[in-house]
């Protein structure tokens, strides 16, 4: 008999707490008065002086590659059948 009222009790427990989470309204969401995130604004001030030169742009070009051709043919050694 006592397990019996042991789970009706927390039975009751169990319905109680969902009762309680439930029925309560949730409290209206109030936008704060600033919603400028800044996801568009241009990266640079519209006040900022002259941009600076690339600090690349009077480098040095790169050198071709070294291209090395293949030997010769005739050159090779050759396996000889055993």
């Amino acid at each position: 008999m006592i397990p019996t009222l042991i789970v009706l009790g927390l039975l009751a427990l169990g319905v109680g707490i969902v009762a309680f989470a439930t029925r309560r309204t949730p409290t209206p969401v109030v936008p704060s008065a600033d919603q400028d995130t800044a996801w568009n604004d241009p990266i640079t001030p519209a006040g900022a002086g002259p941009v600076e030169d690339d600090p690349f742009a009077h480098a040095p070009t790169l050198t071709p590659p070294v291209v090395v051709a293949p030997a010769a043919t005739e050159t090779l050694p050759i396996e000889r059948a055993s």
